[in-house]
């Protein structure tokens, strides 16, 4: 019997199928499984439909594939049996066809385990256990609480029933694993958060968020203290008020001696989601024996700033001024990460710049769930040129284009030690890769996954920590005024900044889970308790690391305090109690960081801030000035050297590559390439994509041979610096690895 699993691999968490490692790249086809439409079709006529696309991708070497599970939990759910009868399953008989095409066929299947709707059977059984929003909410559908065990317990049935299915008809064979899908869009996030819309004020949620505080809190006088109310009771209706979610106390940030009701239930609400995710990938990984793969999309904590407005869905009048994040149930990362039961971790790659010449990373701190020893796996969901026209995000515009995006994709993909599933659904039909030129990528795409696998040091060559406190947004005001420039910075700033980087949890590096770094990246990291001050300070105050803050570095602890600020980063700041936008030029060009920068280079932004910092600290060097409300220019990047340690400080967010790669090279950080493109790299592989055509000079840590390994060609002999002419909009893909090549 085969059996799938994730494990280590010469320095990277990899797929494991029969025992032997393999990339995973696979394709994802819809075209004979989007079926809830047509409830009358037969296994048979479902059988009979050809998918030419999927051929062509079997034929380009793919074997691994994914699909849109065809039976969700509403199409199985019997109301009047209050069951999940096997009959309901035989959509599921479609494998059996695509098999015939590809006898090495295993699918990943998404598997939806939430019931929605007022036509749903189970939501009309079961009011009491749904989601309840608050008055403002419009427009939304019925959808079971995170919190009502009914539906949890239902929902095992529903996963335990399906893979039975699987199973006792011998397709088990056939099946790669399970992407546990819950949400509105499968990704674990309600309309809820994506409107900031208030609540769950449902009766689950409202027993379950008591329930937990009990947990938290052990006793009633314990609760109290912290909420500073002395009525406050576990038997009462506890779940915050919308205002008392979304107050503020100073401008963007809540005071926590006031607002701890709030910052509580925002814990909790992540927490809940996070049990879900684990128990329900529990019941999965015991019904297949442990035999498949379970994972989820999950952890969205570089991206989920965004809202409907964004996204330019739902309402005419859709959000676009609040970050989905406090609610979003994202935060409790940690928890899923430290699950048994989750193998890999996924999402679509940023919807941030996708475009020609932009940047596609992921949306979850990668380096943390490689620490975890989980997999991966990026949603590769790329407009191409043959999506129906304005598909947006991005879209490319012609063959070239698609190729040289997809390129970069992969480059991201490889210098991480990811995988990948190639959507198809641009169309009902599919197609949306279907060219020549295209295919040929694809299949060059797998001969060097492949050989990957083959080399001896798969880990990440970064010398660089972007932190994420997962936390962070639960002592902040919703507005996403700070999140939308922090957000921008990944793409127009540090993926271009000449190195690589990883990204980590602010929970791994404080509790020793992160490797060591030469510079740390604090971009949006308002919240530290005076002994995570200290231990972070113990961590960082050594061995020639440099640190950089931005904005409001440790503002809160129990109260708001810029003497916590100075406390955590060395730099002595004042602070303004008024908002505006912030916006920092470089005034010395004397120091290492800066004497190579343009006297042009500026960052910060419009958006109101508040309340504002500056640096007032005369043991600093002052290295640029930001202007702030009533034109006031005041000391705003400054930086404090001691002999063992650096820290730097930027009052306004969005920091330019110039900036990120000059405070990279004084922190003693390899830097491959200076012209401001996204670059990617490991120990084997460094990765341009351009914006610019000119020829582009490259800097490896080690004389190497180097062979740019989609077009075959040497570039450079036993060298350290190589040069390679680039069109723009264009990516290479560089390899200086132990022979053979790929």
């Amino acid at each position: 019997m085969p059996v799938l699993s994730v494990k280590p691999h010469n320095g990277a968490p990899t797929l494991f199928v029969d025992g032997a490692p393999a990339f995973a790249g696979i394709y994802l086809t819809v075209r004979n499984f989007r079926r809830r439409a047509d409830r009358s079709a037969t296994a048979e006529q479902s059988a009979s439909r050809d998918d030419p696309y999927f051929e062509q991708f079997r034929d380009a070497g793919f074997h691994l594939y994914s699909a849109p599970c065809p039976v969700s939990f509403d199409d199985a759910y019997d109301a009047e049996r209050d069951d999940f009868p096997a009959e309901r399953f035989a959509p599921l008989e479609i494998l059996r066809h695509y098999a015939a095409l590809d006898p090495q066929a295993r699918f990943l299947l998404r598997v939806s385990t939430e019931p929605r709707g007022a036509n749903s059977a189970w939501t009309r059984r079961h009011p009491d256990e749904c989601e309840v929003l608050e008055s403002r909410a419009k427009g939304i559908y019925a959808t079971p609480s995170y919190a009502s065990e009914v539906w949890l317990n239902d929902a095992s049935r529903f996963l335990r029933a399906l893979i039975g299915y699987l199973y006792a008809q011998g397709l088990d064979r056939h099946v790669l694993g399970y992407l546990i899908c819950g949400g509105d869009s499968a990704e674990w996030v309600k309309v809820g958060p994506m409107e900031d819309w208030a609540g769950d004020y449902s009766p689950p949620s409202q027993r379950a968020f008591a329930r937990w505080l009990r947990e938290s809190y052990g006793t009633v006088e314990a609760l109290r203290e912290a909420w500073g109310d002395p009525k406050i009771d576990f038997d009462q209706d506890l779940v915050p008020s919308p205002e008392e979610q979304g107050d503020a106390d100073l401008f963007l940030f809540k005071d926590p001696r006031r607002r701890r009701k709030a910052i509580d239930y925002f814990r909790y609400n992540a927490h809940q989601v996070a049990h879900d995710i684990d128990h329900l990938c529990g019941v999965a990984k015991e019904a297949c024996r442990g035999e498949h793969l379970v994972g989820v999309f999950y952890g969205y904590l570089q991206e989920i700033v965004w809202n409907n407005g964004f996204f330019g869905q739902r309402l005419a009048d859709a959000d676009v001024a609040h970050a989905a994040a406090a609610r979003s149930g994202h935060s409790a990362l940690r928890e899923v990460l430290a699950s048994p039961h989750v193998d890999f971790l996924s999402s679509p790659y940023s919807y941030g710049f996708r475009g020609v010449g932009g940047a596609g990373g992921f949306m979850s701190p990668e380096a943390s769930v490689r620490a975890a020893g989980k997999l991966w796996i990026s949603e590769e969901d790329m407009r191409t040129h043959l999506w129906p026209p304005d598909a947006f995000y991005g879209q490319t515009r012609n063959t070239e284009e698609t190729i040289q995006v997809l390129k970069r994709q992969f480059a991201t993909i490889l210098c991480h030690a990811a995988g990948a599933w190639w959507n198809d659904w641009g169309r009902p039909e599919g197609g949306t890769w279907a060219e020549p030129e295209i295919m040929a990528t694809f299949r060059r795409c797998l001969e060097i996954g492949r050989h990957h696998l083959t080399l001896p040091d798969r880990s990440s060559a970064a010398e660089v920590a972007v932190v994420i406190d997962a936390e962070n947004w639960f002592y902040r005001s919703t507005v996403n005024n700070l999140d939308i420039p922090t957000w921008r910075n990944r793409h127009w700033g540090i993926a271009r900044m000449g190195a690589p980087v990883d990204t980590i949890l602010l929970s791994d590096l404080l509790e020793g889970r992160a490797r060591e770094y030469k510079l740390y990246l604090f971009l949006n990291t308002p919240h530290f308790a005076a002994d995570e001050r200290q231990r972070l300070k113990a961590l960082l105050r050594r061995d020639g690391k440099v640190a950089l803050w931005v904005y409001a570095p440790g503002f809160v602890d129990e109260d708001l305090s810029v003497e916590h600020c100075h406390d955590l980063t060395g730099i002595r700041l004042r602070m303004t109690p008024r908002q505006w936008g912030a916006h920092v030029y470089l005034s010395d060009f004397t120091h290492a960081i800066t004497e190579r920068l343009p006297t042009s280079t500026f960052w910060g932004t419009d958006m109101r801030l508040g309340p504002l910092f500056t640096v007032d600290d005369a043991t600093a060097r002052i290295l640029g000035t930001v202007v702030i409300n009533q034109g006031r220019c005041e000391p705003g990047f400054a930086l404090r050297e001691e002999e063992a340690w650096a820290s730097l400080y930027s009052a306004a967010p969005n920091l330019p590559a110039g900036v990120l790669r000059e405070v990279a090279r004084y922190a003693r950080v390899h830097v491959y390439c200076d012209t401001e493109d996204v670059l990617y790299a490991d120990r084997n592989y460094v990765a341009l994509h351009t914006l610019r055509t000119e020829t582009k000079r490259i800097h490896l840590p080690h004389r190497a041979d180097v062979w740019e390994v989609f077009t075959d060609r040497l570039v450079g002999r036993d060298c350290t610096t190589f040069t390679d002419p680039m069109a723009a909009g264009a990516t290479h893909l560089y390899y200086y690895g132990p022979a053979p090549r790929p």
